[in-house]
């Protein structure tokens, strides 16, 4: 079965039940995020399974979304989808975080023993910015012009040649 993820939710709760959960996230909720984004318009997909391995309490699943970002090599809009699977284990402080083995990702609970929603995934999310985003294909940039003019003839005429003292240059 199929249920809304709260907002703000206790895992080991949501673990006991081993219910599949269905979550759309408006971008614009997720500030850290939207602060890099050309547009935070899009929404964010996740489904996500609670459950318990050994000593702790995971939540596994996948982000789906759309990041509209600009170009760096033409400076145009593009979008990048991703469709990403993640794997999270929750734990009570960053104590416990550093005892885990590396290949585990920690989330780190409140005092409470709950997070909320977008706490949970805004730092999972913005792992799939791309560092440089840039078209896949150069065809689709449109670099513009990259000459401004033509030089006159007599700015060439009598200009020192920079590299005239290095001809002399006796290299043994």
């Amino acid at each position: 079965m199929v249920k809304a993820l709260p907002q703000r939710f206790n895992p080991d709760l949501l673990a006991r039940d081993g219910t599949r959960f269905e979550l759309v996230l408006p971008q614009s909720q997720m500030k850290r995020l939207s602060s890099i984004l050309a547009s935070a318009d899009n929404d964010v997909q996740v489904t996500a399974l609670f459950s318990r391995r050994k000593d702790h309490i995971v939540i596994s699943g996948r982000l789906k979304t759309r990041f509209a970002l600009e170009c760096q090599r033409c400076l145009e809009s593009m979008d990048v989808d991703i469709s990403e699977p993640f794997e999270l284990v929750f734990v009570e402080n960053e104590e416990k975080a550093q005892e885990l083995p590396k290949e585990l990702d920690p989330v780190v609970l409140d005092e409470h023993g709950q997070i909320h929603v977008v706490d949970l995934f805004e730092d999972e999310v913005m792992l799939h910015v791309p560092e440089i985003p840039k078209h896949m294909d150069m065809s689709a940039c449109n670099p513009g012009p990259t000459e401004f003019g033509e030089l006159p003839a007599d700015v060439e005429e009598g200009k020192p040649n920079p590299f005239e003292a290095l001809k002399n240059l006796n290299l043994h």
